[in-house]
């Protein structure tokens, strides 16, 4: 009798589980779509106010729409150096009135290319940096009619996506690209940054200095319709986009627009780059033949890892925001009239994966600090988004050590911790509000 009791209980629980397990599998789709972005090259190069000696590579931006039948999440990623906090605003606005996707579910995110446009900004983003370049540009009136153009195209480009869903599963894979990256925060004896923008032998470091630390990770997922063709293939890893920069003035995409093309030659799709935290990641060498080898470097691993994936559960989407409040330096302090800038974090989960969204340029020890206190097995944290932040921003401490990044951060020590803070809980509350639900 007790046998028969527990065999009974045993299928029950069987038949739970796997009742559970099938609820938490969904019917996800996704559609992407691209338009071209380049701007006219009479218009003012933010670096030295003169205009582009002509485009050395078209600049794209590309729109992909997620949707799990209930929620639908849309990021924009552009070939441009920044995404600001007002240009961020219009386009939000724009893509809810053209597809019905609420503001918070919209993610913009920039290449950080060197060799692009800034995208749309007020002087007063710039505390202390008006200068007359500054002025120059905003007063351009090539500029001006280009960046018009930008909301509106974020919502077409969208608007196409979202005509174009398609059954998706999302696979995940993972390549070490370690060996085009260089974090140019070396240590001196002392444990003080001394800054190298472009070492000469970055495989070796005279005078006693130490290798400042990153993460070689080139994370890969690919989103892959019921016939094995690919919708879209998206990408991120940490390494400054100037490897083109400054040795052409030209208008160019610097490595990621080749990778990119690449990468979508060979899978199929549209090929979307997210720049990881990258505030103190460069590559190991730059000009014409750097910027060559490097995005066919990249998009080989990048290639890959997707060949050589893993299967994520169709998961419903989990959206979150937060908003810190980041203590300003002094200097910043006075020119913003105000003691804290309030900043969004942004969390996109999907099961086990998670993307935690950082604005400004954050160093790669922000990543890897909230990589490993994330639920998440999957934790991809990204820069260069939603806005520019306080700038530069690492972990407490790192400002103490000086350096380039240093001086030009905005925030205080603080500032940093306040952002993994921030972005662990929003990870924490969806991992929970995923096994509740």
């Amino acid at each position: 009798m007790w046998a028969f009791l527990i065999l009974i209980l045993f299928v029950l629980v069987l038949h739970l589980s796997r009742t559970r397990a099938a609820a938490a599998e969904v019917a996800l789709s996704a559609g992407a779509a691209r338009t071209d972005v380049t701007p006219d090259p009479a218009m003012v190069n933010w670096v030295d106010g003169k205009p582009y000696d002509g485009v050395l590579d078209p600049l794209a931006l590309r729109g992909l729409v997620l949707s799990d039948g209930a929620t639908q999440f849309a990021l924009i990623c552009w070939d441009l150096i920044d995404a600001t906090e007002e240009c961020v605003i219009d386009v939000r606005r724009a893509v809810r009135g053209a597809t019905g996707i609420p503001e918070s579910h919209v993610l913009v995110a920039a290449s950080h290319t060197h060799s692009s446009p800034r995208s749309p900004y007020v002087p007063s983003t710039f505390p202390g940096r008006k200068s007359e370049r500054l002025r120059a540009i905003l007063d351009d009136p090539v500029f001006e009619a280009w960046s018009r153009q930008l909301p509106g195209q974020c919502a077409e480009v969208l608007k196409r996506a979202q005509n174009r869903l398609q059954a998706v599963t999302i696979n995940i894979g993972r390549a070490n690209v370690s060996e085009w990256l260089f974090n140019r925060r070396p240590l001196d004896p002392d444990g003080n940054v001394v800054t190298m923008f472009r070492p000469k032998d970055p495989h070796t470091l005279p005078d006693g200095l130490r290798f400042g630390s990153l993460d070689p990770t080139l994370t890969v997922l690919t989103l892959q319709g019921a016939d094995n063709t690919n919708v879209a293939t998206v990408y991120s890893l940490p390494c400054h986009s100037v490897s083109i920069y400054p040795f052409h003035r030209g208008v160019s995409a610097d490595w990621p627009g080749p990778a990119n093309e690449r990468i979508s030659k060979v899978l199929g799709g549209e090929t979307f780059f997210l720049q990881g935290c990258a505030g103190d990641v460069v590559p190991v060498a730059r000009g014409e033949e750097a910027r060559s080898e490097m995005a066919r470097f990249f998009a080989e691993r990048a290639i890959a890892a997707a060949r050589n994936s893993h299967r994520l559960p169709s998961s419903p989407l989990r959206i979150s925001t937060g908003i810190a409040g980041l203590p300003l330096v002094s200097e910043a302090r006075k020119k913003a009239g105000a003691d804290i800038r309030p900043v969004e974090i942004q969390v996109i989960a999907c099961g086990p994966f998670g993307l935690a969204v950082l604005p400004g340029e954050p160093l790669n020890g922000l990543a890897r600090e909230i990589q490993a206190r994330s639920p998440l097995p999957h934790t991809l944290v990204i820069g260069y988004a939603n806005g520019r932040g306080v700038s530069y921003v690492g972990l407490p401490g790192e400002k103490a050590r000086g350096g380039y990044e240093a001086g030009a951060g905005q925030g205080t020590e603080e500032a940093g911790d306040f952002l993994i803070q921030t972005a662990v809980r929003l990870l924490r509350e969806t991992a929970e509000s995923a096994s509740e639900g």
